[in-house]
């Protein structure tokens, strides 16, 4: 009998690695929900990272420096769009096409996904091994914050989310009293741009016209996000001042043309807001990571006409 308990307590120990070569490296591992509700395990702490747009890119670099980035969105390097033109610079390859074969060519340990992304291009990268971690497209402040949180796990390192987020709630803090200080009645605009279906109620530019005190012309006059601005709109509206976003390189043919057409439109001459143009450039007017807190600032200087916030230091708010 004594043999028999000797025995035992020996596999015992066997079973647990006593002895042997060490447990499987699941100390070290990641585990999260992403938005999708899908649980993703990651067996270690992800350096070659990769995502699929502008503003996940922006994020993550908040929390990661730019050498844990596989590859970087083509449009990283545009400071017209991108808050992150300097950190990206040097990262290589620049990305525009992902399909299955350049996200593999890349090598990532973690794919940064958004439910603005392709479902089939996930589905497929899955197939092949590659960590997947859906992010919201973000449509409000909350979810800028979610994918703050979520992004720092996927990278392991929650603290830094933390610390941004601590950044982004002061900075939203100190826009929001002085916002409330300004006297008179909110100026109301209307964003005029060649995404003529973008900017209603719904959208995260909705969100930023909020806090930056501004009353949204769009949104006042009915019109939803994904709805066409049309004439009717804005002599519905009639605002205080158009919004006026400065594309960045490749979009400047189509976009003067549009605003020539615009703004040249009989049915508009005489509205107040002709007199009043605010034109900023395109990272202000859709930015969708944390940096949002300049685009609200560059909303309200130019709603306001004047300079309400200092724009000169637009430095990301960084975790590490």
């Amino acid at each position: 009998m004594k043999l028999f308990q000797m025995l035992l307590l020996l596999c015992l120990l066997l079973a647990s690695g006593c002895g042997g070569q060490p447990a499987s490296p699941r100390g070290n591992a990641i585990t999260l929900q992403d938005v999708r509700g899908k649980n993703v395990t990651l067996p270690q702490k992800p350096k070659r990272i990769l995502t699929d747009s502008l503003h996940l890119d922006e994020t993550l670099l908040t929390l990661v420096p730019a050498d844990h980035l596989a590859g970087v969105y083509y449009l990283d390097g545009e400071p017209g769009i991108s808050f992150v033109a300097k950190e990206t610079k040097t990262v290589e390859p620049k990305m525009r096409d992902y399909t299955p074969e350049t996200v593999a060519a890349v090598k990532p340990d973690l794919f940064l996904a958004s439910t603005w992304s392709d479902p089939g291009l996930l589905q497929k990268l899955e197939t092949m091994g590659i960590p997947v971690v859906v992010c919201y497209g973000p449509a409000d402040l909350e979810q800028i914050r979610g994918n703050v949180e979520l992004m720092a796990k996927a990278v392991g390192n929650p603290e830094a989310g933390r610390k941004v987020l601590a950044q982004f709630d002061q900075q939203l803090a100190d826009i929001r009293k002085k916002v409330r200080q300004q006297p008179g009645p909110q100026p109301s605009g209307i964003l005029v741009s060649l995404m003529s279906r973008y900017g209603g109620s719904g959208s995260l530019y909705d969100a930023l016209c909020t806090e930056a005190g501004i009353r949204n012309g769009l949104t006042a006059a009915g019109l939803k996000n994904g709805q066409a601005l049309t004439r009717e709109t804005v002599l519905q509206a009639d605002p205080d001042f158009f919004l006026v976003s400065l594309p960045y390189g490749e979009e400047k043919e189509a976009y003067d043309k549009f605003s020539r057409q615009f703004f040249s439109d009989p049915a508009f001459q005489g509205l107040k807001g002709l007199e009043h143009r605010v034109a900023l450039p395109d990272r202000y007017v859709y930015d969708a990571s944390p940096m949002v807190v300049y685009g609200i600032k560059a909303l309200a200087n130019g709603a306001y006409g004047k300079d309400l916030f200092d724009l000169s230091d637009e430095s990301l708010l960084k975790g590490y």
